[in-house]
């Protein structure tokens, strides 16, 4: 610059050189961009790299304004390199935002539906004027919730009629003297012992979601502190949103310590005989995730093995078909070769399934089928289980042959909607780093199921039901408790 254009004002100097124009512009550009890029960033990695971002940005930013007062055209250059960069940066930070932008929830809800059986042809479109609805007595808010749920589709029954029991509603549901029924978590979980497949014979033809509570976290660092994880699988008893109570299938409890490199993963079986605080009685592991929400197990595992859970994740069975789809298909280890014939739960159709004993590659909704089937495996539950843990590995293992970025974006849209968690998102770059370094030690987790035997009695939460519970042994919780402690530790579990 000669000293006659040191003289000029900044104003002068802008009007009288074009590349001190387009390098101001391209600065502020730069300057917008930056700012997006490190807040998007900032809120998956916490607030230290946030904050570097930004002195970044300021000594870059800085050194790009002296040079734009002494070099423009050098500035432009420059800056013009650099908004090119940033705008590529732009799509993948989009995609991730976008897939992962939902996935961190607090607040569960309960589904209520309104159902008619499957071949009745009855739909959101029917009149309704002729058909009777059914709800159960004494299923606290069945009747006025799904009154709420006609009027916010301008329609009217016949009559609503209240049964008694959830047996003789569904009696007459399935004979056709009553053609809508009302579910509930109440309702569903009764259906669930009555008829275990009675999802695979409704239609839903309404559902609505009412907030039921907020899921607490016990957040740690998780880079150098040991946690739990709980993994929750449900069924599809949750409707369509993730967030709502629904059936536990699969109970994983997922310990890691970060500093030691260990990891412990056991499966509780659903049946267990828990303490189910939101009801203030016993029942299955399964029914208090039904009635209270994840936070509701949460507590009933932390009761029954007197632990401490940080943090939970949860899928459903469309998450479940997509990830492994994404991935390709996985390789599963089967205990035993057995087959079975009938619907799939989560795709609502009729297949054959086969499993022999060893490795075998699964698609998404034969990895499904692998993780719910039991009734014809020699330990019924504990059989399951152990299928359940394989199948999780078989899910790292497909993972690490190609941990790249599309291979994570594939996983990550494979989850939209179907997967939740309250691990803080500023946590998500840690937690992935971390999933990462130690794959080589979750490809190989042992399975650790838990001994016990089933018992029937009645249940201490619903008057009149005679239902069968898991009792693991004494000495069972105790190895389990104090497993989970040891990982905490940085021990060796014995």
């Amino acid at each position: 610059m000669s000293n006659e254009q040191k003289k000029l004002t900044y104003k002068e100097y802008l009007q009288s050189s074009l590349w001190a124009k387009v390098s101001l512009g391209l600065l502020a550009v730069m300057a917008v961009i930056a700012i997006y890029i490190i807040c998007k960033i900032g809120k998956f990695t916490g607030a230290s790299v946030l904050l570097g971002g930004f002195v970044a940005l300021v000594i870059i930013g800085g050194v790009l304004w002296l040079c734009h007062r002494k070099l423009p055209k050098v500035a432009t250059i420059v800056t013009g390199i650099l908004v090119i960069v940033l705008c590529v940066l732009l799509g993948p930070l989009t995609d991730i935002t976008g897939a992962v932008g939902g996935v961190t929830q607090t607040v569960e809800y309960e589904t209520v539906q309104i159902v008619a059986l499957r071949d009745s042809g009855i739909t959101a479109d029917s009149a309704f004027d002729s058909l009777v609805m059914g709800y159960v007595n004494d299923d606290e808010g069945a009747y006025s919730r799904s009154a709420e749920m006609l009027v916010d589709h301008n329609k009217e029954v016949k009559k609503s009629k209240p049964y008694e029991s959830t047996e003789k509603l569904y009696d007459e549901f399935m004979s056709g003297a009553t053609q809508l029924m009302v579910l509930t978590s109440q309702t569903k979980s009764d259906l669930s012992v009555i008829d275990e497949d009675f999802d695979g014979k409704i239609v839903v033809i309404f559902e609505k979601e009412f907030e039921l509570g907020t899921i607490e976290t016990k957040a740690v660092d998780i880079t150098s502190e040991p946690f739990t994880l709980y993994l929750c699988g449900t069924d599809l008893s949750s409707g369509s949103n993730i967030n709502s109570t629904g059936r536990g299938d699969v109970n994983i409890l997922l310990t890691v310590n970060p500093q030691t490199k260990q990891v412990y993963m056991q499966t509780i079986p659903r049946d267990t005989f828990v303490y189910v605080p939101c009801r203030g009685g016993s029942s299955k592991l399964s029914y208090s995730g039904w009635w209270g929400g994840v936070q509701s197990s949460i507590e009933s595992i932390e009761d029954k093995f007197d632990i401490e859970i940080n943090y939970y994740a949860k899928i459903n069975f469309t998450g479940l078909i997509d990830l492994v789809d994404a991935l390709g298909g996985v390789t599963v280890y089967s205990h035993y070769t057995y087959s079975f014939k009938g619907i799939n739960a989560g795709t609502g159709e009729y297949g054959e399934y086969y499993f022999t004993k060893g490795y075998n590659e699964v698609n998404g909704e034969q990895a499904l089928m692998f993780a719910r089937l039991r009734k014809m495996l020699p330990q019924n539950e504990l059989s399951r289980g152990q299928h359940q843990m394989e199948l999780i590995k078989g899910i790292f293992k497909k993972f690490a042959e190609n941990p790249t970025y599309d291979n994570g974006m594939a996983v990550l849209n494979s989850l939209s909607n179907n997967f939740v968690t309250n691990l803080p998102q500023e946590d998500y770059y840690d937690a992935f780093k971390l999933v990462v370094e130690l794959l080589p030690q979750l490809q190989e987790m042992e399975n650790n199921s838990i001994k016990g035997e089933y018992q029937w009695h009645y249940d201490e939460v619903r008057d009149g039901y005679y239902q069968y519970y898991y009792y693991p042994e004494a000495s069972e919780i105790q190895r389990v408790h104090d497993s989970v402690n040891a990982i905490l530790a940085g021990e060796s579990i014995e």
